[in-house]
């Protein structure tokens, strides 16, 4: 699945381990993350039943729209 950043509508949220996750840029995404994204009301983007995804690339521009591929934690 690719994720792509949807300016102002949408946060990114990377793991810190210790159940701990610090708000980030999609540009700023890396191969291997555990991400979470959330829309501006505050739901989550859910796949499945998950809401926590593992990034499969190093985000990644389409168009000049920052992209990652993920797939289920």
């Amino acid at each position: 699945m690719i994720l792509k950043e949807n300016p102002g509508n949408q946060k990114i949220f990377k793991d810190m381990g210790m159940s701990k996750w610090r708000e980030t840029k999609m540009a700023d995404v890396k191969k291997g993350m555990r991400i979470r994204l959330y829309s501006s009301s505050g739901r989550p983007l859910e796949m499945g039943g998950e809401e926590t995804f593992v990034t499969e690339t190093d985000a990644f521009e389409i168009e000049g729209t920052w992209a990652v591929k993920v797939k289920k934690a």
